[in-house]
């Protein structure tokens, strides 16, 4: 009895496994047709959907940095932390550009004709981390800036977040709403709070295909603030993500939390200029 008891967990455990794995293997870039090779696709599909993923911009040695470095800087007494939804078993900490602008400059390197073309003289206005450990809830959904009308909005501000680790559907991974960002403009003198709730039933009665961003280490996320998402709940382990957000020429946009350390504020932050 003893046998079949251990039997029958080795075979629940592996199956958990395979289907963290299966997202990985076989529905990972499905919705997603972008091509860092040619970088028109990579816009044309970013302005369809308002977000995409792109596997393989940082090495394993290079994400493996990241960590130490966001290891250090949560022991700094004088660490900062950003704003954030549902904040329950999740952190955004804020990390400084000297020690992390080389990798954002590998990143931009590798994607230049896309922040030129979306965000030209673009200016790094967040530089974080972000974790989501087991036990966090679903977040309410979201915009990452007011809604308002279009002649209100500002200046475009895109995000991009690295995985540090491979993320399944169970570590509460980005979800979104793909094409809910051609809807930002359609509703106007609102609050988050009619975003939280009737821009979810909007999106649902439009019928847009709702995903999460399931990604191996070293992929790039890249969603649009006017991208309708949220953090979704963590079962598993632990998620880490690197990420910086980028804005363009213009008024910057109400409602952004801008997680960027005060010494770097100072600074003007062209990323062209790293």
């Amino acid at each position: 009895m003893k046998r079949k008891i251990i039997l029958l967990l080795f075979l629940l455990i592996t199956y958990y496994i395979s289907s963290i794995n299966e997202s990985f293997d076989n529905h990972l870039y499905k919705w997603n047709n972008a091509n860092i090779n040619n970088q028109n696709k990579l816009i044309n599909t970013f302005k369809k959907n308002g977000c995409i993923i792109i596997p393989n911009i940082l090495s394993n040695n290079d994400c493996n940095q990241l960590l130490k470095i966001i290891s250090k800087e949560k022991k700094n007494k004088n660490k900062k932390l950003g704003k954030i939804g549902m904040p329950m078993s999740r952190r955004d900490m804020l990390l400084s550009l000297k020690t992390t602008k080389n990798f954002i400059k590998k990143i931009y390197d590798k994607i230049k004709t896309f922040c030129n073309v979306l965000i030209p003289d673009a200016k790094i206005v967040e530089n974080s981390s972000f974790i989501s450990y087991p036990g966090a809830q679903n977040q309410q959904w979201h915009t990452d800036i007011a809604l308002g009308k279009k002649s209100e909005i500002g200046a475009e501000l895109i995000s991009f977040g690295i995985a540090l680790d491979d993320i399944s559907p169970y570590m509460g991974p980005l979800e979104v709403f793909l094409g809910s960002n051609k809807l930002f403009t359609t509703f106007t003198n609102y609050t988050h709070g009619f975003l939280w709730d009737s821009f979810k039933k909007v999106s649902k009665k439009l019928n847009l295909q709702k995903v999460k961003c399931c990604c191996k280490k070293g992929s790039l996320v890249i969603w649009s603030s006017k991208v309708v998402h949220r953090g979704s709940a963590n079962i598993h382990k632990k998620r880490p993500v690197f990420y910086f957000s980028l804005m363009g020429k213009g008024k910057p946009p109400f409602g952004a939390t801008y997680s960027l350390k005060s010494k770097d504020k100072l600074k003007k932050n062209y990323v062209k200029d790293l």
